[in-house]
């Protein structure tokens, strides 16, 4: 039998012109991810909120950890309290966020379950968040294998920075309050933040790392644009692994703001190297990082200042996460801007 090797492959040329022609038509968003892991997304994806696990309170209730993945690299979602972003059963507003940053974002904030909840799905909660068109969900409940507890939460979180556990089960969370300098502002007013700590007198101090070496051509020069493509992503800061230390952020409201610094302050000066995506290559390039504190002895107390500003009106919850270097608590602060 002949075959007509030319037929063959014009054949072959339309079929997969057509399967191109019909790929270009699929919305990204309707791509499963098995298929596209290579694949970042600047803005379009959804935002999957995500059931962190439980913890048993000394009276008999439970906290219910959640967090969530921004699936977009740098869109920020604001998606206010409704049919967009509530739990169910019960009351929709469980102190969830509005304001969504990019990317994983664990440990946002704990819903308080009565001691008698039940160990059932039905007995639990479920937080539904909607974003360019996609509902995902995160069920909540008491099942055994996820009970946590601050080990837990600091290995997931990354923020034991290798001590022991001995001293992270004896070290007590630091306390904190915020002010404001006004809590009524107009737009473009910057408005004065400040944040108190006290904590104990754990953790103790760790040494300073070693930056880790690369072979010279490996090492960018000084005028060598960021990468990549000179364009910044956004890389989730981080608090420093000795002293107090304080990071202001949206939680809820219309849209970001200015705020400065936009890291997290610390109380004691120590050098770390930069390993932001977008920077250097990481280990390279190791920086002296100041203590910003106006007060305290940077371990059991210290005071911080930091300056916002807001560019669209509307009422705003600004969060600050003070950390230990080992544990961070949240605090809440509202302002309108008129």
């Amino acid at each position: 039998m002949s075959v007509n090797i030319r037929l063959v492959m014009a054949a072959a040329i339309v079929c997969v012109g057509a399967a191109s022609a019909a790929h270009a038509q699929v919305n990204p968003r309707d791509v499963p991810l098995v298929a596209q892991p290579q694949q970042r997304f600047d803005a379009g994806q959804d935002i999957q909120p995500i059931f962190e696990g439980w913890a048993r309170n000394d009276d008999g209730s439970y906290l219910f950890h959640f967090g969530y993945l921004n699936r977009n690299y740098r869109q920020q979602p604001s998606i206010p309290i409704g049919q967009s972003n509530h739990f169910s059963p019960g009351d929709e507003d469980r102190g969830q966020p509005t304001y969504f940053y990019p990317r994983t974002q664990r440990y946002q904030f704990t819903v308080l379950m009565p001691a008698d909840t039940g160990t059932a799905p039905e007995d639990g909660v479920v937080w539904h968040v909607t974003a360019n068109g996609s509902e995902q969900l995160a069920y909540g409940w008491l099942q055994p294998e996820w009970e946590i507890d601050v080990n837990t939460i600091t290995s997931n979180g990354r923020t034991g920075f290798g001590r022991n556990k001995d001293q992270l089960f004896a070290n007590a969370a630091p306390s904190v309050t915020v002010s404001a300098a006004s809590t009524t502002v107009g737009v473009g007013e910057p408005v004065t933040l400040t944040a108190t700590i006290r904590d104990d007198e754990l953790p103790t101090a760790l040494p300073p790392r070693k930056p880790r070496t690369r072979l010279p051509a490996l090492v960018p020069p000084d005028d060598a644009p960021k990468a990549p493509d000179n364009v910044q992503w956004y890389s989730k800061p981080r608090p420093p692994r000795n002293g107090l230390s304080v990071l202001w952020t949206v939680y809820r409201g219309p849209t970001d703001a200015t705020i400065a610094p936009s890291d997290y302050q610390r109380s004691v000066a120590e050098e770390e190297t930069d390993d932001r995506p977008g920077g250097r290559i990481p280990g390279t390039a190791p920086t002296n990082s100041e203590s910003t504190s106006l007060d305290g002895d940077g371990w059991t107390s210290a005071t911080f200042e930091t300056t916002v500003t807001f560019e669209t009106p509307g009422v705003y919850t600004l969060r600050t996460w003070a950390s230990d270097a080992m544990l961070i608590v949240p605090a809440d602060l509202t302002i309108t801007v008129q």
